[in-house]
């Protein structure tokens, strides 16, 4: 067992053992970075300033909703703000990002500690878990550091030439994710005087936990079990935490869960150490996002989507997209966008590095463009870009950018995410079946969870709002840094089946604050509570896993496309590159050259061998064989010792018929 504690070392003192304070009543956060947010007059929503986080606090319950209790609450959230995802030259903005040491250097102040098990007991004295699991405590902590590769002191080999994995959280989304856990305690923690009238807790409807009821928080129900009131509030079955193996989302969480949690994490006895259980899986075959792997018939529907006559009416014939076009060729250097352009702008601007001055023009003005534009509303917009007088292209790029990518999301009912995100609508339903709907509830001996948090990407809550109905997620609004979604589930007092709510329970789906309950189909207009059987009936027919029916027409070498994919960028950058063509032509007139060299060689060598074995035969009158290789290494056939090792001496071979392999000495 192997324990990851990801901290902040300036700010938390644990090897000390100091507990460091927390304001469980303020949005103020310990660690807000110093002069963020400003280098730019206005930041895009996508950066999730401390501004745009307080406004995405979990809104408190209308009084007209009637009697209820909230029984359980699933929030899916993206990781917060991070590094770029990919190094050169896959990932392209424009020229002389990567030479810009500002743009091409990234240096971090988050550090990882890992902790390995304890030194093992007595074995009397060993502890197991409920499912046979050994658990022990960690005796000390190692500080993961990416700075091996140093070439200079401000800047390594690594991908990002600095001291930040790919795609690393960084200090912004700490915060961020800090925030969140608070907003989710605000909202259904009740902690007395701590809790404040504007808080959602404050009405005694949405109290998951009721921290004055007794001492874990929890509130004895009759049927179904929901959590266990003797076990702390966030061990399971209470929460059920769930990530893919990120080094941003298993971050991401966690910090949301210190934020959540702290102050009972804290009041843990000094000799006990408080342990949150994290379920992952391999990441390339893992369900948080759509996953072509698992599933190649998503590939079927992705490029179905991308051949449609909507979409090509869209890219072939948009007055801004050939707009858009022209400013990336005649501005940025680039014939096409590349496909990192919108990551490109948001960790540049979200991080306050400098942007080109011909995209230094963000004001927030334009918001995103629908998707119901035509192609001469667009080209109205369009008109100054076609002259050559470029205006407000940073978001143009970015609006353009998020429609290309998401337009398989909403196409044909959104096909394509209900087959993708299928086996995660399945885990999350897992959580809420048993509660909501006896008939469907899996046999399980363990109660479902108070809290189910799923830490994720942008392609984790786009694609799930796509699948729950046409009016839910507009299709052009990027999940920003440290999105949340939840899906809360109230059992309803006094109900029958004349009551707006037959089942007996009801949910509520909320979106960085907002309330989108009324959006999906079959639910009321106006009303923030729903018949929980809208949702079931609505997302089950395709909450599947292995059942799904993912048999393609498109062939998947899993993992090998990703290389040939590299290849062809840097094939394609090299041929664009100033006298590309001719470095192309002279490597192929080298390598043919050095080819025909090494065949006559290696022929040479050859019957040189042959004439030496052909000579020692000779000499020694026997049919006894004896070869020279390259090395001078050699392989011996000899009768009085049987069967010879066919491992050269060098790499650990032994003579005779004993054939002993030392693998050590192949490493």
């Amino acid at each position: 067992m192997i324990l990851s504690a990801i901290l902040i070392i300036c700010h938390l003192n644990v090897i000390s053992g100091t507990k460091p304070a927390f304001p469980f009543s303020s949005m103020e956060s310990p660690f807000k970075e110093e002069n963020a947010y400003n280098k730019y007059d206005k930041y895009p929503p996508y950066c999730s300033t401390p501004e745009e986080m307080e406004t995405r606090a979990v809104p408190p319950l209308q009084s007209n909703s009637g009697s209820s209790r909230i029984a359980h609450v699933t929030a899916l959230i993206r990781h917060g703000a991070r590094t770029p995802f990919m190094g050169a030259p896959q990932y392209q903005c424009w020229n002389g990002y990567w030479e810009d040491e500002e743009t091409g250097v990234w240096n971090c102040d988050l550090k990882t500690f890992i902790s390995p098990p304890a030194a093992t007991k007595e074995k009397g004295q060993q502890v197991v878990d409920s499912e046979g699991m050994l658990e022990e405590e960690p005796d000390f902590l190692f500080e993961k550091r990416y700075d091996a590769l140093t070439i200079s002191p401000a800047k390594t080999g690594n991908n990002l030439n600095g001291t930040c994995q790919l795609g690393q959280l960084l200090l912004r989304g700490y915060d961020q994710e800090l925030r969140n856990g608070l907003h989710l305690r605000q909202a259904y923690f009740y902690d007395g005087d701590n809790t404040a009238d504007e808080h959602a807790a404050s009405d005694s409807r949405m109290r998951l936990w009721d921290l004055t009821n007794d001492k874990n928080g929890g509130r004895k129900t009759s049927t179904p079990v929901i959590g266990d009131p003797t076990k702390q509030i966030y061990q399971e079955p209470n929460l059920r935490y769930r990530a893919d193996d990120e080094q941003r989302t298993l971050m991401s969480g966690q910090v949301l869960l210190r934020g959540l949690f702290e102050k009972e994490l804290l009041s843990a006895d000094d000799d006990e150490t408080a342990v949150i259980r994290l379920h992952t899986a391999d990441y390339l075959l893992d369900v948080l996002g759509i996953n072509k792997y698992t599933c190649p018939k998503t590939v079927d529907l992705y490029n179905e989507a991308y051949k449609s006559d909507e979409y090509k009416k869209w890219i072939d014939n948009s007055m801004e997209v050939k707009a858009v076009k022209k400013f990336v060729k005649e501005e940025l250097g680039m014939d096409e966008m590349p496909f990192s352009m919108l990551d490109c702008l948001m960790t540049t601007i979200c991080t306050d590095r400098t942007l080109p001055e011909s995209l230094n023009d963000y004001d927030g003005s334009l918001g995103p463009t629908s998707w119901e534009e035509s192609v001469q509303s667009s080209s109205t917009s369009a008109g100054a870009g076609e002259s050559g007088d470029f205006t407000a292209m940073f978001e143009r790029i970015a609006n353009f950018a998020v429609k290309n990518f998401t337009f398989p999301y909403k196409y044909n009912n959104a096909a394509y995410p209900k087959l993708g995100m299928g086996p995660l609508w399945k885990e999350i339903m897992a959580n809420i079946l048993p509660i909501v709907d006896s008939t469907n509830n899996p046999s399980s001996s363990t109660p479902p969870p108070k809290l189910a948090l799923f830490s994720g990407h942008d392609t984790t809550l786009m694609p799930i709002l796509a699948t729950l109905g046409e009016h839910v997620w507009s299709g052009t609004d990027w999940s920003p840094y440290a999105s949340m979604a939840q899906i809360e589930i109230h059992e309803m007092m006094n109900s029958d089946e004349g009551s707006d709510f037959p089942s007996g329970y009801a949910f509520r789906l909320i979106y960085n604050g907002e309330v989108l309950t009324s959006k999906m189909d079959g639910c009321t207009a106006g009303s923030e509570l729903c018949d929980s059987q809208v949702l079931v009936k609505h997302v089950m027919p395709f909450a599947k896993y292995q059942e799904r029916d993912c048999a393609s027409t498109t062939s998947i070498a899993p993992h090998e496309d990703n290389m040939m994919t590299e290849m062809k960028t840097a094939t394609e950058s090299l041929f664009a590159a100033p006298g590309g063509v001719w470095v192309v032509v002279a490597l192929v007139i080298f390598f043919t050259a050095f080819g025909s060299i090494m065949t006559c060689y290696l022929m040479r060598r050859q019957m040189q061998k042959y004439h030496e074995y052909r000579r020692e035969s000779l000499v020694l009158g026997d049919l006894s064989m004896r070869a020279v290789d390259d090395d001078e290494h050699h392989f011996h056939h000899e009768d009085s010792q049987g069967t010879a090792s066919a491992i050269s001496t060098e790499y650990g071979g032994t003579h005779g018929d004993e054939m002993k392999f030392d693998e050590n000495n192949l490493i």
